[in-house]
């Protein structure tokens, strides 16, 4: 573990290992390449700007097109087009919690977190800026199993393993699985997260 390069969440480096790993992991699963046209993206808003290197839009995509798989880091309107899984979110928000390991019941738990942590947010007159753009079908037949790799060990763990915790974010209080807890938070890590947030 200690001679892989790790590097921070949503910087050029590690978007640029977690679009080649998602490539990879869809050519490993010998998926039927002339069926679907679909793509994942994710746009990251509010980063720190030492994580920037230069780009406009910091994130990374994947996707499935006229039978080729590709990737990188960018978030071209081609993929934005096809049907998927499209998220653009503060980069604070998820920071954290996407450098956690965790299995099914793991990743359930931090969706039910996240889920407590925006109902905080929009309670204290901060509710959500960024969305999700989810198109039917988000995970057509062999992509989400393909994304779950050989041995089990899937896209999130793989480029989980590969991140270091940014210092903007490590010290909220947060839950197992890496989500900040809002209403454990002093009114000056408050204010400091809203900023970071950008609301």
């Amino acid at each position: 573990m200690n001679e892989l390069k790790k590097w921070e969440f949503g910087s050029l480096e590690w978007c640029e290992f977690a679009a080649s790993t998602g490539v990879e992991l869809l050519n490993q699963g010998k998926l039927d390449l002339s069926k679907p046209d679909w793509g994942f993206s994710e746009e990251y808003t509010h980063l720190p700007k030492r994580l920037l290197a230069g780009r406009d839009k910091a994130g990374w995509h994947f996707m499935i097109h006229n039978g080729k798989v590709s990737g990188g880091a960018s978030i071209p309107t081609e993929c934005l087009e096809l049907p998927g899984f499209h998220a653009c979110v503060e980069w604070a928000l998820i920071a954290h919690a996407s450098s956690f390991i965790y299995d099914l019941k793991g990743q359930n738990k931090r969706f039910k977190d996240e889920e407590i942590l925006n109902n905080d947010l929009t309670n204290a007159g901060k509710g959500r800026k960024t969305k999700m753009l989810i198109s039917k079908p988000i995970w057509p037949p062999g992509i989400g199993e393909a994304l779950m790799g050989i041995d089990g060990e899937g896209l999130h763990n793989i480029t989980a393993r590969r991140l270091i915790h940014s210092p903007e974010v490590k010290d909220f209080p947060h839950t197992k699985y890496g989500v900040p807890i809002l209403t454990k938070m002093t009114d000056e890590e408050k204010t400091r997260f809203y900023k970071l947030l950008g609301r």
